[in-house]
């Protein structure tokens, strides 16, 4: 079998290596791979998360190769606009030649090994973003995790609506954006490496005397809703804002904080937060 899942305990180590040089890097401000698997890794990790998810397409996710299967209990990967043609050496549990996931979500849904981390990296037209975020959070068990990728768009051109060549993060932002500014069950932080990831938490929070991220800010949420939806006054509006309607950290300070037990079991005093900013 080629790729990860044929390398066996040497391939697993050299993964391991890689991720922990990575880490190193970070912590002594050198520049790094750092991205969103190892960011998985942490998460699952500190967590004690065991069953991941990869909500991807043919040509988005792209890294399932850099995922150490051993260390999750289950591994599995929904890849819809998969062509039947497609194949890169790993397995895809759930191929999907168009854009319906249904019937994928509805068995993972049933499914005893509920998902607890999940990368979403899927289609970034709004209308596939928003979908993604919505599914991939109701299948999440309660105190998992979710990286959201292609949340930090560089320049107008890569925030293109459109599908276009070469870079293309659509407009995950925007969907991203909308998700976690219109919920209160959930807490979130966006780490500054691979285009941006998005962090989202279900039934944890980050701890509001803790300030390792951007505080809520209700006036920037609800101008944010005001401009939404059109393209061009909503990312000069995001480009402007993006630190404090993202909750933008870097990966060192992501990685210490985790680390410290920032991130706690949702309580009453996290609602009450949430409610003052609403």
């Amino acid at each position: 079998m080629s790729g990860f899942w044929g390398r066996g305990l040497e391939g697993r180590w050299r993964l391991r290596l890689r991720r922990l040089k990575r880490r190193l890097l970070v912590e002594l401000d050198r520049p790094s791979n750092f991205a969103k698997t190892d960011l998985i890794h942490l998460l699952s990790a500190r967590f004690s998360l065991q069953n991941y998810l990869e909500l991807c397409t043919a040509t988005t996710g792209n890294y399932y190769r850099e995922i150490d299967k051993s260390h999750f209990k289950t591994a599995r990967r929904v890849m819809y606009r998969c062509p039947s043609r497609f194949g890169d050496g790993l397995p895809i549990d759930f191929r999907i030649p168009d854009f319906n996931i249904g019937h994928a979500m509805s068995r993972l849904k049933r499914d005893h090994n509920r998902i607890d981390i999940c990368l979403v990296d899927g289609w970034h037209t709004y209308d596939c973003a928003i979908r993604d975020l919505r599914s991939a959070y109701d299948l999440l068990a309660s105190g998992g995790a979710l990286v959201v990728h292609d949340c930090l768009p560089p320049n107008a051109a890569t925030a293109s609506s459109e599908p276009k060549d070469g870079e293309w993060c659509g407009v995950s932002y925007r969907a991203f954006l909308d998700f976690v500014l219109d919920r209160k069950d959930l807490d979130y932080c966006t780490v500054d490496v691979d285009y941006g990831c998005g962090v989202i938490f279900k039934d944890r929070n980050i701890r509001s005397s803790n300030d390792f991220v951007p505080a809520h800010d209700p006036k920037l949420i609800a101008q944010w809703f005001d401009i939404h939806n059109n393209d061009a006054d909503a990312f000069s509006f995001f480009m402007k804002n993006r630190t404090h309607l993202l909750r933008l950290i870097s990966a060192k300070t992501f990685l210490r904080n985790v680390a410290l037990r920032a991130v706690v079991p949702a309580s009453n005093d996290a609602q009450s937060s949430w409610d003052e900013a609403a």
